[in-house]
């Protein structure tokens, strides 16, 4: 929080205010994500005060908001469900494992600086896993919004299997509720937003008018349902008695059981929190020309998932449309978190007791509309029109989150991702090369009009050498040798290897001993300084010699050529 030290009066007042509007959208999210991770509403509140704080004076973020997020929420409940067994005190334990072990899992990830394992989840398996959760996010509300019962451990199959089987038990009243809030919610999206630009309000202030109404929506229908006694009179289940204040900070979790049990879906939690928040931070840093320090993201994140648990909340992340509200509403510094976090302190001392009739569809409501935006199945379509391997591990991804579960389809997909990757790199592009007209510049010989000589082969590698790819290369290049001979040179022009490893290297000592018993020279060319560096200290260097190591194809050319005849390739 250095930043403050060189602030003014205006830019805090700015800050005072972006905190104020977060705090407006974060309330009823946070009740209403405590209800999807299948904990207490007031779960959601703790997670908005200690932890918000705790990241404003470790994050380097100026604008991220921190807090409880539909993706981990719904990954919560996959993990608690199956660990908690009906039990409702072991369940809540459970979370506050989760918190703990997901933030000394970032913690220790920032100190060791692996921030760069997050990049093993390819672009496509993120967003086919935003999508799927989303979806099945979505199906786990349809009971909430329509009053028929459904068990939380229900998939995303049987889910709809018990709504049409017990459709009978509908309840009018709970309906009427939900898809009122859904409508009145979607209006205040685009429609309100542009309904007030057209009015003359600037589309910045008109976005963050529209970003409250889910606040105005609460008030409206939990005033509608206590003056209706919707509760008493239809059967509409209700958020009920929310404990006013705050808990004081406990560590009696560490002395719980289950952290073995929960430990791999807290690494599932804490990687795709940090990847979810890192985003969002880095984009709105780019916008005013910030910088974001992805290691100590790590260290923040994992503080403040540590904070959550001692406070007995759930895992947080920062959020998407909470940061872009933030950004918005003018945030300039960590004071705006500070100042939401003492907003939703405030509220759960003295508006706890208002918010006892609200009822749970109308916050149902609010966490449809809030992860229909993450659903882009568009970008499946974009991917596969590119790159059909990865629009496979991007549809599988969203089939696996929804029949197999979150964390399983997560796996699925990142899996299929990286042997797919393994299978690219164990098939390089290998290319013989010529002269392209009097230029320096060296081409296939396929795809241009090239000079070649004769006695001399010129290849390029187009991928790094490593175990899964060395046997291919190793053929390839035979293949090669033959087809061109009698040869007198070999030259290796390896601009696209960035990486030799030990089975490379011995594919490549084993060429050169097989090249000299037939008196045919190898060279290497275009060696990166990095791969150099490695076989500096090598017997193949040793025996290949400087005078056979050339900085480019053409140098090559030039020292072997004298006794080679050109001709122009086919």
């Amino acid at each position: 929080m250095s930043d403050l030290r060189h602030g003014n009066a205006a830019q805090w007042l700015q800050d005072g205010l972006a905190g104020t509007i977060t705090a407006i959208l974060l309330v009823p999210q946070a009740l209403a994500y405590a209800l999807l991770a299948g904990m207490p509403p007031e779960v959601g509140l703790y997670a908005s005060v200690l932890p918000i704080i705790v990241y404003a004076c470790l994050g380097t973020s100026r604008t991220l908001a921190v807090g409880p997020v539909a993706v981990a929420a719904v990954m919560v409940s996959s993990a608690l469900i199956p660990f908690a067994q009906g039990d409702p005190q072991r369940y809540l334990t459970g979370a506050l494992i989760l918190s703990c072990l997901s933030g000394g899992t970032l913690l220790m990830m920032g100190i060791l600086r692996l921030g760069w394992l997050t990049n093993f989840i390819s672009h496509p398996v993120l967003s086919g896993f935003t999508s799927g959760a989303a979806i099945f996010i979505i199906a786990t509300q349809l009971s909430a919004l329509s009053g028929i019962p459904v068990p939380r451990e229900a998939g995303f199959i049987a889910i709809f299997t018990e709504l049409a089987r017990h459709a009978d038990k509908l309840n009018p009243a709970t309906l009427a509720f939900g898809l009122t809030s859904l409508v009145l919610l979607v209006l205040s999206r685009d429609p309100l937003k542009r309904w007030l630009t057209a009015r003359g309000v600037g589309s910045g202030q008109a976005a963050i008018l529209s970003r409250v109404a889910p606040l105005i929506v609460v008030a409206i229908t939990t005033m509608a349902s206590s003056i209706t006694g919707a509760h008493d009179r239809y059967g509409v289940d209700v958020v009920g008695r929310i404990p006013q204040g705050l808990p004081g900070v406990s560590l009696a979790f560490l002395q719980a059981s289950g952290w073995l049990a929960l430990l791999p879906s807290a690494a599932l939690i804490a990687l795709i929190g940090y990847v979810e928040s890192i985003s969002v931070a880095k984009a709105l840093a780019f916008r005013r020309g910030e910088k974001v320090d992805p290691d100590q993201e790590l260290v923040a994140l994992g503080a403040t998932n540590i904070a959550a648990a001692c406070a007995g909340a759930m895992p947080v992340a920062g959020g998407f449309a909470r940061s872009m509200v933030n950004f918005d509403a003018g945030a300039r510094t960590q004071l705006a978190a500070v100042v939401t976090a003492l907003w939703v302190a405030l509220s759960a001392f003295l508006f706890t007791g208002l918010l006892a009739d609200l009822p749970k569809s109308v916050l149902a409501a609010i966490i449809v509309v809030a992860v229909w935006q993450l659903i882009d199945l568009r970008a499946l379509l974009h991917t596969w029109s590119y790159d059909k391997g990865d629009a496979m591990a991007q549809g599988l991804t969203i089939v696996g989150v929804l029949l197999l579960g979150i964390e399983h389809g997560l796996l699925a997909g990142a899996s299929l991702s990286l042997l797919l990757f393994l299978y690219r790199t164990s098939r390089p592009h290998i290319a013989v090369v010529g002269r392209l007209g009097d230029t320096e510049h060296y081409r296939n010989v396929l795809r241009h009009p090239v000079q070649t000589w004769r006695g001399l082969l010129l290849v390029r590698i187009d991928e790094n050498l490593y175990f899964a790819n060395a046997p291919r290369v190793e053929s390839e290049l035979h293949r090669l040798i033959v087809e061109h001979q009698p040869l007198g040179d070999v030259v290796l022009i390896m601009s696209g290897v960035a990486y030799v490893d030990t089975s490379g290297l011995d594919v490549l000592d084993t060429l050169e001993r097989e090249l000299a018993a037939q008196g045919i020279r190898l060279h290497l060319a275009e060696v990166k300084g990095p791969v150099m560096d490695r076989l500096m200290h090598t017997e193949l260097i040793r025996r290949i010699g400087a005078h056979r190591i050339h900085l480019s194809a053409h140098q090559a050319v030039c020292a072997i050529r004298g006794n080679a005849e050109p001709e122009r390739s086919p």
